[in-house]
């Protein structure tokens, strides 16, 4: 008898040592996950114990925003540790600029917006792929919006996004931006093309001090500088809303990370579902939603609380529409030069929204 205590006290102690590897994120989840267990039976008791597999390291490359919202969930509320993934963040200005590392396969993951760069990229024979959307364009409200000076708009010089003709119009990355498709679409109603317009290469927070200093007639900043801008007095919402519904932004995978770690790259995609699920309608502005986003964004709660939210199609469903709806746009405008376009297939795999959905089940409220 004690020959086989010592025994089961050495299953257990080797039991114990099997554990996941620690988390790479930022932080370890605000709270241990729930993880429902089928009831104890007699067959299940006397079966022997299975490891839990040690997580596996996946590198995510992101731009801190709340158009990310989802990856900052999945990360603290345990998803990616359930599914025995831990993530190692790195903090990018673009997500154009980490595209080629990606299909290098020095990262695996790449969480930003869709731009030029990203059809050139793939045209180029960079391996790859957009697999999935992050924040949408809301159905009511302005988080991120297309806003002229004030005085232009008060003297009557900018009446119709037609007097945008000419106008000095700040992009943060320029032509081929992802805002700059944004205002595109804008500009395409009045027939104009982003040729029409001067535009220069702002960074976000410096478009509140130009606005000041009547250096830029009109920008297309995101929240919460939009909220800061419309404090001043200094610009106002143009043009009315952008497209509802609409995401330029996303998660890209590199084709090395889906051919050669593709489970991984499915457990990944269904940690991010679930981020997405937890971030819809009323849900968004949970005390404990908002202080994640303001860990991650640096955004202050009260800010948050207060800024409109952007979208999150609830499997995280690649925006295809708009992805070639860009591209579309990019070619009128000459940023892209390529012939014949891209297809969507070179673009854009939907795979691993359909596996998370068959994972997980349709989302329920």
């Amino acid at each position: 008898m004690k020959d086989c205590a010592k025994l089961v006290a050495l299953l257990a102690l080797l039991i114990a040592c099997s554990g996941p590897g620690a988390q790479t994120a930022p932080s370890q989840p605000t709270a241990a996950p729930i993880v429902a267990r089928p009831a104890a039976t007699a067959a299940s008791a006397s079966a022997a114990p299975t490891a839990v597999p040690a997580a596996e390291t996946v590198r995510i490359a992101h731009v801190p925003s709340t158009l990310f919202a989802p990856l900052y969930v999945a990360i603290e509320k345990g998803y990616f540790r359930e599914q025995a993934i831990a993530p190692q963040l790195e903090v990018v200005t673009a997500g154009q600029d980490a595209m080629a590392l990606a299909a290098q396969g020095q990262l695996d993951v790449v969480v930003g917006g869709f731009a030029a760069a990203t059809f050139n990229a793939v045209e180029r024979g960079l391996e790859i792929r957009a697999v999935g959307s992050m924040g949408a364009q809301p159905q009511s409200g302005f988080p991120s919006a297309l806003m002229v000076r004030k005085d232009l708009l008060d003297s009557r010089q900018v009446q119709t996004i037609a007097d945008l003709r000419g106008r000095k119009t700040a992009l943060a990355g320029g032509a081929g931006s992802t805002g700059s498709y944004w205002v595109g679409t804008k500009l395409r109603e009045a027939g104009l093309t982003l040729r029409d317009i001067d535009i220069v290469n702002v960074p976000f927070p410096d478009m509140v001090t130009a606005f000041k200093a009547s250096a830029i007639d009109a920008a297309f900043p995101p929240a919460p500088f939009t909220t800061e801008i419309l404090r001043d007095g200094t610009a106002d919402n143009f043009g009315g809303p952008i497209r509802p519904g609409a995401a330029a932004v996303g998660t890209l995978y590199g084709v090395s990370f889906m051919r050669e770690r593709d489970a991984a790259a499915r457990r990944v995609f269904v940690a991010l579902v679930r981020g997405a699920r937890d971030v819809q309608g009323p849900d968004y502005h949970s005390d404990a939603n908002l202080a994640i986003f303001s860990k991650y964004t640096n955004i202050a709660i009260d800010t948050l609380r207060n800024i409109d939210q952007y979208g999150f199609d609830r499997d995280l469903k690649p925006d295809v529409e708009t992805l070639l709806d860009m591209q579309r746009l990019f070619l009128e405008s000459g940023i892209l030069t390529f012939t014949p376009p891209l297809t969507a297939e070179r673009v854009v795999d939907e795979t691993y929204s359909r596996a998370a959905v068959d994972q997980l089940g349709p989302y329920r409220p």
